[in-house]
């Protein structure tokens, strides 16, 4: 029978997001909880870093399913993983968590045996299996490495276990941590073209007439669902927003008079309905608004979303289309979903990072042609972005300025040379 973990998030009386992970019967499990609670949470860090490590140890239960290994048995004989265990455990982490569900279907109900991974991924059916980014499997390999050490350090603090057994499970933890190091992904930073950019000029222009709630290829419906989705395009293109920022952005955090907004950090929110609370990474800042920009958003509030049934009930800016409720993370991915069925045209990896990425792209553009010096264009980037002041993070969010400003300079160089010959000549 499947052990149909997941991942959920309890909303705290603080208001307070902790991730737990839960086995098929809704019930917490105890070693990966005590876990994240002393080694994770314990150390401060982010709800959505906890759910990403429980979603790790999850990785590594589904694989001690699959290949029948009773763990606890493991440690108490002073023992961890074979290295050929760690090594199609390092497989396993390569795939994304829908082809893991299908694996697991496919060896579950069979007899104890070892199931070797690259078999199943060199069949007929899955030759072309689906791999995460590297990033992801290092994260899921450390974390992993993370939970085992805790398990060996707790199994050795109890008392009872044989000094032979204590012995060797201390080998074993030290080696099974060097196997787990050397097949984690290493970043290569030899490969820059596959790697994210912002929109190009005229991406953002067929985006922005599909979105105009007025166009016939506007995929939504209802009157609030276009306006709202193009409201919410337009601050994110506008002022190169994260989704939990936009999505965090209440009605009395607008200064209309002044023309602006204020971007907080409200972590563990107990106002907040939502499950999985939308979060401010970086840091608090006020923006500015544009004249076009916060007209819409006002004529947006009086006419679309005041109408809505519990929209009254809470502060927030952007709203679900039926119940008035606070918009949630995932209504967004189905808004860009929606977007790329509807014009094959776009980009279908468009996202609202990408958007991000596009207002940077812009900013770059519009500095350069003012004439500001470098170093100042690096401080306002990242006042508005919500970065610190000596942050580099610029350079992962202007790779398509840069590379088509050194196409620039390269063509100009390459008309000097044929100048220069043309004149000896």
């Amino acid at each position: 029978m499947s052990p149909g973990y997941r991942v959920k998030n309890v909303v705290l009386v603080s208001g307070e997001r902790l991730p737990v992970l839960l086995d098929r019967e809704g019930i917490p499990i105890f070693a990966p909880t005590v876990f994240v609670l002393t080694e994770v949470r314990g150390k401060n860090r982010a709800a959505n870093t906890i759910a990403i490590v429980l979603r790790s140890v999850m990785v590594f239960l589904l694989f001690l399913h699959m290949r029948r290994i009773d763990f606890e048995s493991r440690l108490i004989a002073g023992e961890l993983l074979s290295l050929a265990e760690v090594e199609d455990l390092a497989r396993l982490c390569r795939l994304p968590h829908t082809q893991l569900a299908a694996l697991l279907d496919e060896n579950d109900g069979l007899p104890p045996k070892v199931l070797t991974f690259e078999k199943v991924r060199m069949g007929p059916q899955r030759a072309l299996l689906a791999e995460v980014a590297p990033e992801v499997a290092a994260n899921r390999l450390r974390y992993i490495r993370m939970y085992l050490q805790w398990l060996a350090e707790e199994a050795l603090g109890r008392h009872g276990l044989a000094p032979f057994s204590a012995a060797r499970l201390g080998d074993s933890s030290r080696r099974v941590a060097e196997a787990i190091d050397s097949r984690i992904p290493r970043k290569s930073g030899g490969n820059t073209l596959s790697q994210r950019e912002g929109l190009p000029e005229e991406s953002v222009a067929e985006l922005l007439r599909i979105i105009d709630p007025q166009s016939p290829d506007n995929p939504w419906r209802d009157q609030h669902t276009r306006y709202r989705n193009a409201l919410l395009i337009q601050w994110l293109l506008n002022l190169g927003l994260r989704v939990g920022e936009a999505l965090g952005v209440r009605v009395s955090d607008i200064v209309a008079y002044r023309k602006e907004v204020t971007i907080h950090r409200r972590a563990d929110d107990p106002d907040d309905p939502r499950q999985y609370q939308p979060q401010t990474k970086t840091r608090a800042r006020i923006l500015p608004l544009g004249e076009t920009l916060l007209s819409d958003t006002q004529a947006y509030i009086l006419s679309y979303r005041s109408v809505l049934p519990c929209s009254k009930k809470h502060p927030y800016l952007f709203v679900a289309s039926r119940t008035g409720q606070p918009m949630s993370q995932s209504a967004i991915g189905r808004l860009f979903k929606d977007l790329c069925e509807k014009s094959p045209s776009l980009l279908q990896g468009l996202s609202a990072h990408l958007l991000r990425h596009t207002w940077n792209d812009a900013f770059s553009k519009k500095m350069d042609e003012k004439g500001v010096t470098p170093e100042n264009e690096r401080q306002a980037r990242s006042y508005l972005m919500g970065w610190s002041p000596t942050s580099d993070t610029a350079a992962t969010y202007t790779r398509r300025y840069v590379r088509n400003k050194a196409k620039e300079i390269s063509l100009e160089l390459q008309g000097q040379l044929v100048s220069r010959t043309n004149n000896d000549g």
